[in-house]
C-alpha cells in the first residue's frame, strides 16, 4: 500500500504539471493496488485514452463496475471515456443509470451538460440527451439540458419542437413556458414572449425568471403591479438563486428609472448573493486566470505561428469576433451577418474545443504541437462552422462566417494558426462602461469574475495585456473596432471593417436591427434597437460606487486612448453625458 501511495501522489502530481506519459505508469501501478479508488480510475482511464490504450481504459472501468456498481463519480467517468473513444450507445447506457441512481445531475448545470461540453461536439451532445429524452420522456432535467443546448448551438426550431411536446404532456410545467416565452424573445416575436410568461406567472406568480423575463419585455420599467409582485416575491425569502434574479431584477428597473444609488445597491445584493451560491472550487480565480495569460504571452509567439504556418486550414470564410462581455461584440456580429454574403452562428466553443484536441494529440505541450494535429483540429472546426451555418438555413456559399464568442481572445493565437487567412475583430469598449455592465449583469457559471469590483478590474486589466501580445503576433489580421467609434458613425466604421474582411459595402447592414432570426445572447433585446448613444459614458452614473477600482480603470482608459485612439471624434459624441 505504500508503494500505492507513493505512486499516487507522483502521478497525480505530474499530471498536473501535464506530464501526462510520465503520469500514468505511477497512476496504472497506484490503481492496480486500488482498483475501486475512482479518482485513481478517472485520472488512469482519461490518460490511457489520451495515450492511444481505449481498450485499457475501458476493461479497467468494467472491472470497477463489478466492485462498485453504483457509484456515480465511477459510472461518469466511464461515460466520458465511453464518449472519447467513440462507443455513444455505451455512454447513454450509463448516462441513463446515473440519472435512475440521481436525477438532479441531469438537469442543466449537472455533471450530464459538464462531461458533453468537455468531451462533445454539438451534435453528439444534442444526440445523447436526446436519446436520453426519448427514454425518460418525463424527466423536466433532460428536456431543459436539450433545450439549453439546442439552442446555444442554434437550433432555436428544435428546440421550440421539444418544448412543444413536452408541454402537451405537462401543461402546467412553469419552467417549460417560461423557456417558451425565452425562445420567443430570442425570436423578436414580443407579444408570444409575453403570453408565455403570462401563462407561466398565473401558474407560479412569483417565479423570479418568469418576473425577470417579463421585465426584460417592459424594457426594464416595471409597473406598480410588477414591483409589487417582485417585492412579495424578495418578502417570500426564497433560495439564493431567485433572490439573486429578483434582485437583478429591480437593479435594472431601478438604472432604467435613473435612480442610480438605489440601482446599485441591488447590484451589489445580486453579486454577493451569486457568490454566495458559488461552490468554493467554482469560484474565480484571479491568479489562475493572470498565470493563463502569462503562459499565452510567453507560448503563443510570432515564432510558434512561423514554425506552424503552412500547417493550418487555409479557408478565408472564417471570421472571429472577440472582446470582453458587454463590449459590442453580439452588435457587430448582428450588423456584419445582415450582409447577403456573411453568416454568423453565434457564440460557439468550437475553438476551445478544437485547441483540446491539437494539445491532446500532441503530448499537451505548446512546444511539441504537431503540424497534423494543428491540421485535424482545423478541419473539425471548420466542419462546425459549416454545420451549423446549415442549421440556420444559410446558403452554402456564404463568403465569411462569423464565430463570435467573446472569451476567444484568449484563444486567438491557437486560431491564427488554425487558420493563417481569418481575420480577427476585436470590439474594445471604454473599460469603466465594461465594468459597470458586467456588475449588472449575470450570465453563465464561467463568468463568476463579474460579481466582484476587484475582479472585473483584474481581468480588464489583463486582458488589455494579452491584447497588446495580440497585436505584435496578429498584426493586420486584427482589425480593432472601438464600441464608441462605431457609435459615433457606424456606417464609417463598418465600411472600415468590410473593407478589413475583403467584403464590399452593402447597405443592408444598416437595417441589421430589422433583421430576421434568433439572439441567444444577454444582448438579445439590445440588438434590435439598432445602434444608440444611451450607454456611452454609463459609467458617470455609477462614478462614486466605482472608487474602489476607479484609479485601475482610469488608467486603463488612459492606455487606451493611446492604443487605440477615438477615430470619430466618439468621446465628444453629444448624447454621451445624458447616458
Amino acid at each position: 500500500m505504500t508503494i500505492s501511495v507513493s505512486d499516487a501522489h507522483a502521478g497525480m502530481q505530474l499530471a498536473r504539471e501535464g506530464r501526462f506519459a510520465e503520469a500514468l505508469p505511477h497512476l496504472e501501478r497506484a490503481h492496480s493496488n486500488a482498483p475501486a479508488d475512482v479518482a485513481l480510475l478517472n485520472a488512469v482511464g482519461n490518460l490511457l485514452v489520451l495515450a492511444g490504450r481505449g481498450d485499457e481504459a475501458n476493461e479497467r472501468y468494467r472491472i470497477a463496475h463489478r466492485l462498485i456498481p453504483s457509484d456515480l463519480r465511477m459510472l461518469c467517468g466511464w461515460a466520458r471515456i465511453s464518449l472519447m473513444l467513440g462507443l455513444r450507445e455505451q455512454a447513454v447506457d450509463l448516462f441513463e443509470r446515473t440519472v435512475a441512481i440521481d436525477p438532479r445531475h441531469a438537469f442543466p448545470g449537472g455533471w450530464l451538460e459538464d462531461i458533453l461540453r468537455e468531451v462533445a461536439d454539438a451534435d453528439i451532445a444534442c444526440e445523447v440527451v436526446t436519446t436520453l429524452v426519448g427514454r425518460r420522456p418525463e424527466h423536466a432535467g433532460l428536456r431543459g439540458t436539450l433545450v439549453k443546448l439546442l439552442k446555444e448551438h442554434h437550433r432555436p426550431d428544435a428546440a421550440l419542437a421539444t418544448l412543444e411536446d413536452y408541454v402537451a404532456r405537462r401543461p402546467r410545467d412553469v419552467w417549460a413556458h417560461a423557456e417558451l416565452a425565452g425562445l420567443a424573445t430570442g425570436r423578436g416575436d414580443r407579444q408570444a414572449a409575453e403570453s408565455h410568461f403570462r401563462a407561466a406567472l398565473q401558474l407560479n406568480p412569483s417565479n423570479a425568471d418568469v418576473l425577470w423575463g417579463l421585465a426584460e419585455l417592459s424594457g426594464w420599467r416595471l409597473d406598480t403591479r410588477m414591483f409589487e409582485a417582485i417585492r412579495r416575491a424578495i418578502a417570500a425569502k426564497p433560495p439564493i438563486r431567485p433572490l439573486a434574479r429578483l434582485h437583478e431584477t429591480l437593479a435594472r428597473h431601478h438604472d432604467r428609472a435613473g435612480e442610480f444609488e438605489v440601482a446599485w445597491q441591488h447590484a451589489a445584493r445580486t453579486n454577493a448573493l451569486a457568490i454566495e451560491a458559488a461552490p468554493a472550487g467554482q469560484r474565480y480565480d484571479a491568479r489562475q486566470y493572470e498565470c493563463r495569460i502569462d503562459t499565452l504571452i510567453a507560448h503563443c509567439t510570432p515564432a510558434l505561428l512561423e514554425r506552424l504556418r503552412d500547417t493550418g486550414n487555409d479557408d478565408v470564410r472564417p471570421v472571429f469576433v472577440i472582446g470582453l462581455p458587454r463590449s459590442g461584440t453580439t452588435l457587430i456580429e448582428r450588423i456584419l451577418a445582415a450582409h447577403p454574403s456573411i453568416v454568423g452562428v453565434g457564440e460557439q466553443r468550437f475553438a476551445e474545443i478544437g485547441w483540446k484536441r491539437a494539445l491532446a494529440a500532441s503530448g499537451d505541450s505548446y512546444e511539441t504541437l504537431s503540424p497534423a494535429a494543428v491540421a485535424e483540429a482545423a478541419g473539425w472546426h471548420l466542419q462546425r462552422l459549416l454545420h451549423s451555418a446549415s442549421h440556420l438555413g444559410v446558403a452554402a456559399d456564404a463568403e465569411r462566417i462569423i464565430d463570435k464568442m467573446p472569451d476567444n481572445y484568449m484563444l486567438a493565437g491557437w486560431l491564427a494558426m488554425a487558420f493563417p487567412r481569418a481575420k480577427f475583430i476585436h470590439v474594445q469598449r471604454d473599460p469603466r462602461d465594461v465594468a459597470v455592465s458586467c456588475w449588472f449583469a449575470q450570465f453563465t457559471d464561467s463568468t463568476k469574475w463579474i460579481n466582484n469590483l476587484q475582479h472585473i478590474a483584474h481581468r480588464i486589466e489583463h486582458h488589455r495585456r494579452l491584447l497588446r501580445h495580440w497585436r505584435t503576433v496578429l498584426g493586420e489580421r486584427l482589425v480593432e473596432v472601438r464600441y464608441e467609434d462605431l457609435v459615433a458613425d457606424d456606417e464609417q466604421e463598418i465600411r472600415r471593417v468590410l473593407g478589413a474582411l475583403g467584403m464590399p459595402w452593402h447597405a443592408d447592414v444598416l437595417g441589421f436591427a430589422d433583421r430576421a432570426g434568433y439572439v441567444a445572447t444577454a444582448s438579445r433585446m439590445q440588438v434590435r434597437e439598432g445602434v444608440h448613444a444611451r450607454s456611452l459614458e454609463r459609467w458617470r452614473n455609477y462614478a462614486d460606487a466605482l472608487v474602489p477600482v476607479r484609479d485601475r480603470l482610469d488608467a486603463v482608459a488612459m492606455q487606451d486612448s493611446l492604443d487605440l485612439p477615438p477615430r470619430h471624434g466618439a468621446a465628444k459624441h453629444p448624447e454621451a453625458a445624458t447616458a
